[in-house]
C-alpha cells in the first residue's frame, strides 16, 4: 500500500471530489482517479461513490479514513522523531472553557509551539458548544472541562485542582462592614453550595455573572469582590490590582483532559499532554495569603 494513495485518498475525503483534490495536489483528475482505483484493488472494496455533485464516502470509506489517517500521521511522526522533515502540519485542536482554564491552555500552547513544531495549533475556548460532539465529528481534538464526561471511546486525565480564591479590588477582610459588594460567579453545583454558607459574610449585590473574564473585567473597574481562579488572577495580584479577600476560604475547582482514543493524532495529543501531566498545582499559592 502506497502512502501518497492513502494521501490521496484522505484529500478527496476532504475536498468532496476527484477534481478539487486534483487542483489542492497539482496533479491531474485522471492521476487522483488511478490513485484510488489502485488502493480500492488492494482494499477490494469501493470507498467512494461518485456522483455529479462530486464523491462521497461509503460505509467502508468513513470507516478506513481514521485508519488512513492514523497511517500518515504515524509515517510523519516516525519521520520527525529520526530528524527527517513532516511532509504537512498535524492539525491540534483544542476547546476549552474559557472562564477557568485560559490561562493554563495559552501556557500550554506556548509549549505546544515550541516543543512540537510539526504541529499546527486551534484554540477555541467558546464554552457553550457541544465539545464532546465536536469531537466525535472528529472538529475537536482535546476538551479542557469541568463538567464533561468522557463518553464510550474516549480517555480522560483530571487536571490538578484549580483553585478559586476570592479577591477584592480594594484590601478587604471577610464580613468587614466596609466589605464592597459580592459578585456572584457560576463555578459550577460544588462551588455554588460551599459558597453558600459564607452567605452571612458576603454583601451581595444585584449582579451575577456567568463568564469568568466579563466578571474579572467588572471586578477590576469597579468597588466590588468574587471568586476567581488564581492561575488567572495571580499576575493581577502580585501588581496589587487585586487583593485577596482574608479570612476568606479557598475552594478547589477540578477539571479533565478528554480526548478520543481513535483520534488520528493520538500520537501527538498524547505527546502534548504530557506537559500537562508535569505541570505544578496552583504555583506559589501562598503569594496569594
Amino acid at each position: 500500500m502506497q502512502l501518497i494513495n492513502l494521501r490521496t485518498f484522505i484529500t478527496v475525503s476532504k475536498t468532496g471530489g476527484f477534481h478539487a483534490a486534483a487542483e489542492r495536489l497539482n496533479i491531474t483528475q485522471a492521476a487522483v482517479s488511478a490513485r484510488i482505483r489502485a488502493l480500492e484493488d488492494q482494499l477490494g472494496q469501493r470507498l467512494f461513490d461518485r456522483g455529479r455533485r462530486g464523491a462521497s464516502l461509503t460505509v467502508a470509506g468513513r470507516e478506513f479514513l481514521p485508519h488512513a489517517e492514523n497511517i500518515s500521521h504515524t509515517w510523519d511522526h516516525a519521520r520527525s522523531m529520526l530528524g527527517a522533515p513532516v511532509s504537512r502540519p498535524v492539525p491540534l485542536r483544542i476547546g476549552s472553557q474559557f472562564s477557568t482554564w485560559a490561562q493554563l491552555v495559552l501556557d500550554w500552547a506556548g509549549w505546544i509551539i515550541n516543543a512540537l513544531p510539526e504541529t499546527e495549533l486551534y484554540l477555541d475556548f467558546d464554552f457553550s458548544r457541544d465539545m464532546l460532539n465536536a469531537m466525535q465529528k472528529g472538529e475537536l481534538d482535546i476538551a479542557i472541562s469541568s463538567t464533561l464526561t468522557p463518553t464510550q471511546g474516549m480517555r480522560s486525565l483530571a487536571l490538578t485542582d484549580e483553585t478559586l480564591v476570592l479577591v477584592a479590588s480594594r484590601p478587604t477582610i471577610l464580613g468587614d462592614e466596609q466589605m464592597p459588594p459580592y459578585i456572584q460567579m457560576d463555578w459550577g453545583p460544588q462551588f455554588n453550595s460551599e459558597v453558600a454558607r459564607l452567605e452571612n459574610h458576603l454583601p451581595h449585590s444585584r449582579l451575577s455573572i456567568g463568564n469568568g473574564e466579563m466578571g474579572l473585567r467588572y471586578v477590576l473597574e469597579h468597588d466590588c469582590c468574587g471568586y476567581f481562579p488564581l492561575r488567572t488572577i495571580r499576575a493581577l495580584m502580585q501588581q496589587n490590582r487585586l487583593y485577596r479577600v482574608k479570612r476568606a476560604p479557598r475552594f478547589p475547582f477540578s477539571g479533565q483532559v478528554i480526548y478520543s482514543e481513535d483520534n488520528p493524532n493520538r500520537l501527538f495529543i498524547e505527546r502534548a499532554i504530557d506537559w500537562l501531566k508535569g505541570i505544578e498545582p496552583n504555583p506559589a499559592i501562598r503569594d496569594a495569603e
